[in-house]
């Protein structure tokens, strides 16, 4: 079934994808009130002053998965990184690898634009994704966030 899956960057009619995917990541970590509509994500994604940007993967016409993704300036290389500020998979296509596949898919663009790290953060109670984000070469940060850069970087891009 992940022969099917395509990962292709968020276009403006995908908007309401978007938003609902984040919002399914709310309510599965217990926030209330999620907070996202289609027109508040068009808005960060596509409007005058657009900061986020996302990769959406797509089972046949269906959007199984996403990250969510911004640049910001990386300290330590006093370059540009990249900052996902969401990984999200349908809870039943969580066993087709498409998590795996978005954070490949996402090492790529990073490659391809330069970037010279990814940085992400994850709550601690959520021990599965601390496992799949180290089996993937990140390491933690000591500030609960998630850095791949270097040769981990260039494998995951592969």
């Amino acid at each position: 079934m992940t022969s099917d899956i395509i990962i292709s960057k968020a276009r403006p009619e995908d908007s309401i994808h978007v938003a609902d995917m984040s919002n399914a990541l709310h309510v599965e970590l217990d926030y209330d009130n999620p907070p996202h509509t289609t027109e508040s994500i068009h808005k960060m994604m596509f409007g005058p002053k657009a900061l986020i940007k996302s990769l959406i993967a797509w089972n046949g016409g269906r959007a199984v998965g996403q990250t969510i993704f911004q640049p910001f300036y990386n300290p330590d290389y006093s370059k540009i990184g990249l900052w996902m500020t969401e990984l999200y998979v349908a809870p039943d296509m969580r066993s087709e690898k498409i998590g795996n596949k978005l954070m490949k898919a996402l090492g790529k663009l990073a490659i391809e634009e330069g970037y010279i790290s990814m940085w992400w953060s994850v709550l601690h109670r959520n021990e599965a994704a601390c496992r799949f984000y180290e089996r993937l070469g990140a390491r933690n940060s000591g500030a609960l966030q998630y850095e791949i850069d270097g040769n981990e970087l260039k494998d995951l891009a592969r």
